[in-house]
């Protein structure tokens, strides 16, 4: 199975931004741990199943209202990896965005340095 980072469409940025996801029966809070134009890595305990989809809220430095996207679960992290292998969290695809949604992530961006990986 590739490993989700080798499958990425567009580079990763580091952020820690505070993030409010709900799906059709749950809501939750979590942190990001990096964020791209195509999805997010959400640190958080809770965990959904893969395929659902979830309405995410996050608010941004550089934009002046709440951030919202229709999201799809890609990857789920049941619980935090020691040695550097990650939190517990759930891996995001955008699904749907508005075009001022999608402008506020490409800004926001464009001010962060990319995270870079091996392909090994």
């Amino acid at each position: 199975m590739t490993h989700p980072k080798e499958r990425r469409s567009a580079p990763r940025y580091a952020v820690v931004v505070e993030v409010t996801f709900d799906s059709e029966h749950n809501f939750y809070t979590g942190l990001t741990q990096d964020l791209s134009n195509s999805g997010l890595f959400v640190a958080t305990q809770s965990a959904c199943p893969i395929g659902e989809r979830v309405h995410v809220k996050m608010t941004l430095p550089t934009a002046p209202a709440p951030v919202e996207a229709l999201t799809e679960v890609r990857w789920v992290r049941t619980r935090d990896v020691p040695g550097g292998g990650g939190k517990a969290g759930l891996g995001l695809m955008f699904v749907q965005m508005s075009s001022q949604a999608k402008e506020a992530v490409k800004a926001f961006l464009q001010q962060r340095e990319s995270i870079f990986f091996d392909a090994d």
